[in-house]
């Protein structure tokens, strides 16, 4: 079922935010943000060998009709590794749970994209799931405390710079959701772009900043095999059968799967504002999902 495999690769993506923070205790965050792309390249190389052939001109692509396959590859690409590497510099500058919730935003943009560039159909069955949700993660990252808070100083840069990471990450999801709808195999080509822009950034820094500990290793291997490869393999399978605007809501309850998380090993207090926006997503994504048309094979 498509929608199972955009909800398994939330909850890979749950996670990310602590193994961030853990592999920071060795690594910066381009070094971060690269390993990730690499490793994710090898693992979509390895499903590229089954469909080898880029999308070539000749096929009919939904959006804009003067951009190719090719111009939409590279696209997708600098929005994959623009995500990585802010996402990851936020990271630094900002709460775990602040950047999960600032980030999940990205789901709403997407959805927007999908029906400005794609002219999705945006019924009012979708407008009202789209609202809900994003009501239900203002309301989680809300939680209650002085609105001041919000823009803080010492927060105020890397919320910031976890939103651009959304907005990139949207991008990629349009891009994605059109080439997903090809014969070829595009997500190796994707992150050879973003694999790119990741080395210039890498190379303006040293890779460490402390010393190496297994913690650390552990987490840049979860990053890259699971939060990024196998993460990206699932989400591609869901864009095949879904609409942007599906996903985007759906990408919506990273907040939930955080939240539980923090509860079960952080000990962390789930409070009424949590639940409450807790309980608006998941009426959203019920919404958008029952009233979803889900496309061919995948």
């Amino acid at each position: 079922m498509p929608v199972l495999y955009v909800f398994a690769t939330v909850w890979l993506w749950s996670l990310i935010p602590l193994a961030v923070k853990i592999a920071y205790e060795s690594f910066n965050f381009a070094f971060i943000g690269l390993t990730r792309l690499v490793v994710g390249a090898a693992v979509f190389g390895l499903f590229h060998l089954a469909a080898p052939r880029l999308p070539g001109a000749g096929e009919a692509l939904p959006g804009p009709k003067w951009l190719g396959a090719k111009a939409w590859v590279i696209i997708a690409g600098i929005g994959i590794g623009g995500d990585l590497l802010l996402y990851t510099l936020g990271l630094r500058h900002t709460t775990a749970s602040a950047a999960t919730l600032i980030v999940s935003t990205d789901g709403v943009i997407l959805a927007l994209l999908g029906v400005l560039v794609l002219h999705e159909r945006m019924s009012w069955m979708k407008t009202a799931a789209a609202v809900a949700g994003l009501a239900g993660v203002v309301l989680v990252s809300w939680n209650g405390q002085d609105l001041s808070a919000l823009v803080r100083s010492e927060y105020f840069l890397g919320n910031v710079t976890v939103l651009c990471a959304g907005m990139c990450w949207a991008t990629y999801g349009l891009g994605q959701r059109v080439l997903a709808k090809t014969r070829g195999s595009s997500l190796l080509h994707i992150f050879l772009v973003g694999t790119a822009l990741a080395i210039i950034a890498a190379l303006m820094q040293r890779p460490t900043h402390g010393p190496v500990t297994w913690h650390a290793v552990g987490a840049l291997a979860y990053l890259g095999l699971f939060g990024t490869g196998l993460a990206y393999v699932s989400l591609t399978r869901g864009m095949r059968r879904l609409e942007a605007a599906t996903v985007g809501v759906i990408s919506c309850t990273l907040p939930l799967f955080t939240m539980v998380e923090a509860r079960l090993f952080l000990h962390e207090q789930i409070t009424r504002y949590l639940l409450g926006g807790a309980a608006m997503v998941i009426a959203a994504v019920l919404l958008i999902v029952r009233h979803q048309k889900v496309y061919g094979q995948g």
